[in-house]
């Protein structure tokens, strides 16, 4: 998935849990909850449109990806101050590519991360049903419908995550807290 999706369920994650209370258990739920979850979108990237290579020859490649770093940039500044915790750990396995392509740019090698470490941790949910099953079906990476369900996938992101706000905002109207 794309770092725009990775950010908005780290923020609906964050949304979700914030009456857990004490606070030092609701940042450690944020935090593994949204790191999780990497690796369960990254599950579904094959119905994505995600080719493995970059295709700057590729017109729609390079328009996607532009919108797609506008929006990432959009999400971060608009909700860093508040979701800051969510968004970190829901992007932070994507660490790994930042590391390795890094040292492949600049011709040095960090003994250690040399393979997708972060993600590696995330090799569990490939056991557990019904991602144990996302291999064998239908590969989008490379068809343009796989970038309009990805957006279909964020659009319900956004939705859901409105939707919190908007019952928050209703049950506090009730409990006479907001005017």
């Amino acid at each position: 998935m794309q770092a725009s999706t990775h950010l908005v369920m780290g923020v609906f994650i964050q949304k979700i849990l914030r009456k857990v209370e004490p606070v030092s258990l609701r940042y450690f739920l944020v935090a593994f909850l949204a790191f999780i979850s990497h690796g369960i979108l990254d599950g579904l990237a094959r119905f994505t449109y995600h080719p493995p290579t970059p295709l700057f020859e590729d017109s729609f490649w390079i328009v996607y990806h532009l919108m797609v770093v506008l929006l990432s940039v959009f999400i971060v500044v608009k909700c860093w101050r508040k979701y800051k915790v969510g968004m970190s750990f829901s992007m932070l396995p994507d660490l790994d590519w930042i590391i390795i392509h890094a040292s492949n740019f600049f011709s040095f090698q960090i003994l250690f991360w040399s393979e997708p470490l972060l993600h590696r941790l995330l090799n569990f949910l490939d056991f557990l049903s019904p991602f144990e099953y996302l291999d064998s079906l239908l590969d989008l990476s490379l068809r343009w419908e796989g970038a309009v369900l990805e957006n279909g996938i964020l659009l319900i992101l956004v939705f859901l995550t409105h939707v919190i706000d908007r019952n928050t905002k209703i049950t506090l109207k009730g409990a006479g807290q907001v005017k």
